[in-house]
């Protein structure tokens, strides 16, 4: 591990950074990196306790990193080795907040190396990037934060699984923003010579001036903004303090050393008692990142915690809780709010010590109360009552934020089994939630064990809640599980699903006597084709030199149209002409279509790595055919022309024909 050798140089009469305050000789340290010269380091890790203030020195560097920001500083008054060199690019920066490692690595490598299909690509396409002669810069911002879920371990993988192998890789120069934990576990493996770690906790990149800058500037009495800044322990226990001063004039400066201190002395400034404090800040400080809490859900959140009303404290508490939420407004959505920072909540997460999991289970039951209400006072709409509509009509925090309530409150596996919840939840952190349950070996209800298999495909791809429907009602239909009932219009309804390995085409035939027949290619197999009826999926004994494929004149006259790509098709209405019309359905799959036909009145054929199956597509009750002689279900087929046995060609998947873009893929898990 390397250190700056100029740590000590004095500051002589340059001005500070306006965004900092300070930071000074970290400012070099960092500029040293970005410059690239001889003796810096390839990997910076700005590291600290949580509130310590790493990312705002991050964010202040970067703005002397981007042209537009930089020319609204006055260069001439700064530290020279302060700043980033100005004939560079801005380096692209990846925020890892609320992000699994798996989304990480898509983000990186499709910035860097587009075109990964897979997840399995994903290493080869990290340890790529840039070269030794040539070498790229990242910056990984707020990695401490990854997850969705507290407690998830997610920023340690993010460390070893993103960090590491760009550390490692010779064409990569990387700064990253790590809590201490995984600082250490890196500097373990990584060159000591190319690795420089700013531990804003420790000399000499502790910034007492700084503090007593911030100090200074945040509060109006010099004498109290001196013992403030000798006493706090990091940045951001200045400014609750500060916060704390404002919300009672008259009163005494505050003088905390730790978060902790800061709530207690919020506390008796103001007269409450710490618990009720507490337990007025805990649906903020349990709430996981996205979404912030809807103002009107603040006072029932905290009365299910409380056991008891609070909705009076809440509601006179003003000055008692503005050290500790920020206010949250968009246009069309009602004001919102959320913690001011994640070290805040972590220390009421600590304190409410094993009573955690019970007030994580009365948020969620608070939460799943507030389904059905149609009286305005949530902001949710109408609903069904107890039908899967109660969901689509949830608010988006109750959508984004139950799950991980429920996991921890005990409630998860009951609402596993609601096929709403599956489909209306957030996916991202709903799969978050069940991959941890399963961890622990909890059984999960038939449909969530069918909902996981298709999680991945739903956060990378994030299909809207009609297509997350209609794939999970073919997938439950696979797994030989009823259809579950979404209360949606699908795009189809599978009519039957068989497990058959090693399908590498599909093609829809006709027996002699009439009736649509399922035809899989298996090469290799004994016997290499095999048939099912189209229309119940069961086994068709008919000799494959009887059964003919449609003739051109029949799939020209089908009501549908079909283009295949790899893991994905689509339906479109056939215009008279024969082009392609409108599109009626998407279908995506997790693993590589095995073909894919439609027979002449338009039922779908499908093959997959799971088995066959007969897909009927919505759309066929609303197209009529395009042709009068259109065929007929179950009309006797032509005689044979040898030309069109099956026993010549299967149809394969064809490329998408559409002249539309195949589904992108979005670099999620």
């Amino acid at each position: 591990m390397t250190d700056s050798s100029d740590a000590a140089v004095p500051q002589q009469s340059y001005q500070p950074h306006p965004y900092l305050g300070g930071r000074a000789v970290a400012l070099r340290a960092l500029a040293a990196w970005r410059s690239g010269g001889a003796g810096a380091p390839r990997t910076v890790l700005v590291t600290g306790r949580p509130g310590s203030g790493r990312s705002r020195l991050l964010t202040g560097f970067l703005m002397l990193c981007e042209p537009s920001r930089r020319e609204e500083f006055d260069l001439s008054v700064l530290d020279p080795a302060t700043v980033p060199p100005g004939e560079l690019p801005a380096p692209p920066v990846f925020d890892a907040t609320g992000l699994s490692a798996v989304q990480l690595r898509w983000l990186v490598a499709d910035h860097f190396s587009p075109g990964a299909v897979r997840a399995e690509e994903l290493d080869g396409r990290l340890a790529g990037i840039g070269s030794a002669g040539e070498p790229v810069t990242v910056v990984v911002a707020d990695a401490d934060r990854a997850g969705v879920l507290p407690r998830s371990g997610e920023p340690a993988r993010v460390a070893e699984e993103v960090l590491r192998p760009l550390a490692l890789a010779a064409g990569v120069r990387l700064l990253a923003e790590v809590d201490r934990a995984d600082a250490d576990r890196l500097a373990e493996v990584l060159p000591a010579g190319e690795l420089l770690v700013i531990d804003l906790d420790r000399e000499p990149w502790r910034d007492e001036e700084g503090l007593r800058l911030q100090a200074e500037f945040s509060l109006r009495q010099p004498d109290g903004a001196a013992q403030l800044a000798r006493t706090a322990d990091s940045p951001l226990v200045v400014r609750l303090a500060a916060w704390s001063a404002r919300s009672a004039p008259d009163g005494p400066v505050p003088l905390p050393r730790t978060v902790g201190d800061a709530l207690d002395l919020q506390a008796e400034l103001h007269g409450v008692t710490e618990l009720t404090l507490r337990r007025l800040l805990a649906p903020l400080a349990l709430a996981g990142p996205g979404e912030p809490l809807p103002l009107e859900l603040w006072a029932p959140l905290a009365s299910a915690v409380a056991g008891k009303d609070l909705g009076p404290a809440l509601a006179g508490g003003q000055h008692l809780l503005l050290p500790f939420f920020d206010l949250v407004t968009a246009e069309g959505r009602p004001p919102a709010v959320r913690i001011v920072h994640p070290a805040l909540g972590a220390e009421l997460r600590a304190r409410l010590g094993s009573t955690v999991h019970e007030v994580q289970r009365r948020l969620a039951t608070a939460l799943l109360a507030t389904l059905g209400d149609s009286s305005g006072g949530s902001g949710i709409g109408d609903s069904d009552g107890d039908g899967p509509g109660r969901w689509a009509a949830a608010a988006p925090y109750v959508r984004e934020q139950l799950a991980g309530h429920a996991l921890e409150g005990g409630l998860l596996p009951g609402l596993l089994a609601d096929p709403g919840f599956l489909l209306h939840a957030e996916q991202v952190r709903l799969r978050a939630a069940v991959e941890h349950l399963v961890a622990t070996g909890a059984e999960l209800p038939p449909t969530a064990r069918t909902w996981l298999r298709l999680a991945p495909l739903f956060t990378r791809q994030e299909p809207g809640p009609e297509l997350r429907a209609a794939l999970l009602e073919h997938a439950a239909r696979q797994d030989g599980l009823p259809a579950p009932e979404f209360g949606l219009q699908l795009p189809w309804r599978t009519l039957w699903a068989r497990p058959l390995d090693g399908v590498r085409a599909v093609t829809a035939a006709a027996r002699p006597a009439g009736g649509p027949v399922l035809v899989a290619y298996r090469p290799g197999a004994e016997p290499e084709l095999a048939a099912y009826d189209a229309l119940t999926g069961e086994p068709d004994g008919t000799d494959p030199a009887l059964l003919v494929r449609p003739t051109d004149e029949e799939r020209s006259a089908t009501p549908l149209g079909l283009s295949t790509g790899g893991d994905y098709l689509r339906l479109w209405t056939r215009e008279a002409d024969g082009r392609a019309g409108a599109q009626v359905a998407l279908f995506l799959s997790a693993e590589p279509l095995g073909g894919a036909d439609l027979t002449p009145d338009g039922l779908l054929l499908l093959a997959d790595a799971r088995g066959v199956a007969a897909l009927r597509p919505t759309a066929l009750a609303s197209v009529p055919p395009t042709a009068p002689n259109a065929p007929v279900l179950g009309a006797p087929a032509d005689p044979a022309d040898p030309a069109d046995s099956v026993l010549d060609a299967p149809a394969s998947v064809a490329p998408d024909a559409s002249g539309s873009a195949a589904p992108a893929a979005v670099p999620a898990g």
